[in-house]
């Protein structure tokens, strides 16, 4: 499981990579073929091997023999070790067909979260298109845990989603609001709604503590070495969606070991 796990991982970061290229270019990724973004040649089945193909070619096109950036083996890979490390880290049970749904659910939401995180990181913005995908694909995984999985009750599920909207995409409201713009962006508001739903209010709120923490490890070395200013703009995005899934697969762990803790103090 973990090895076709990890090829689906390798394909399915190559169409990332070709998806924010395209959303930014406002070009078709469903039906136009894949080519150099340098050159424009159409690019054939052996240019397109995940990893392998930027491998054997040394990094460079075929055609025009311009450098192909290590974006695309990086995100083929870090997908597929995405995708390996949901399967071995899942928190919930893998026995009827409703779990399986649900897991593949969150790779499918993975895949989304992961073009979002590209996307952002490259030009600052996070699409309507992936945050609405990803919300919709939210609201599917918390139709099968409710429906199949938790069997909660309509009251419950209310509740859920209520309570879901408010850590993320709530404080990210309010923070846009009373800012003027200037804190965050709508484009983490409309995230938070995809990523709340996931992950529920108690794994969302640890999410922004994660989110927070790791935003903050990245910009302090930019900022001493005076690269970055408070005034530079860094894209929260990826580091949103990389609490949200550290949460969503260990957060019960973390949260359980923090209670013990103070427990115990």
């Amino acid at each position: 499981m973990a090895i076709a796990l990890f090829f689906l991982g390798l394909c399915f970061g190559s169409f990332v990579n070709a998806l924010v290229w395209r959303l930014r270019h406002n070009r078709d990724f469903v039906s136009e073929r894949s080519e150099c973004p340098r050159c424009h040649h159409q690019l054939s089945w052996n240019d397109l091997l995940p990893i392998v193909s930027w491998l054997w070619l040394k990094g460079a096109c075929r055609y025009c023999r311009k450098p192909i950036s290590w974006q695309y083996p990086l995100v083929e890979f870090v997908t597929a070790v995405l995708f390996v490390v949901s399967y071995y880290a899942w928190p919930l049970t893998l026995i009827t067909s409703a779990d399986w749904l649900y897991f593949g659910l969150w790779l499918f939401a993975l895949v989304i979260m992961v073009a979002l995180a590209v996307y952002d990181a490259l030009w600052y913005e996070l699409p309507d298109k992936l945050t609405a995908s990803l919300a919709v694909v939210a609201v599917a995984m918390v139709a099968v845990q409710m429906l199949f999985i938790q069997q909660t009750s309509l009251t419950g599920a209310v509740v859920y989603v209520v309570a879901s909207l408010l850590p993320i995409a709530g404080l990210y409201g309010v923070l846009y609001l009373v800012s003027n713009k200037q804190w965050v962006g709508l484009g983490d508001v409309k995230l938070g709604v995809g990523l709340g739903l996931i992950l529920g209010w108690e794994l969302a709120l640890l999410a922004v503590f994660i989110a927070n923490a790791v935003g903050l490890l990245a910009v302090i070395p930019g900022l001493l070495s005076r690269k970055l200013s408070r005034k530079s703009n860094i894209p929260f995005g990826p580091f949103l969606i990389i609490g949200a899934y550290l949460s969503f697969l260990f957060g019960r762990v973390l949260i359980d070991w923090y209670f013990a803790g103070v427990l115990y103090l």
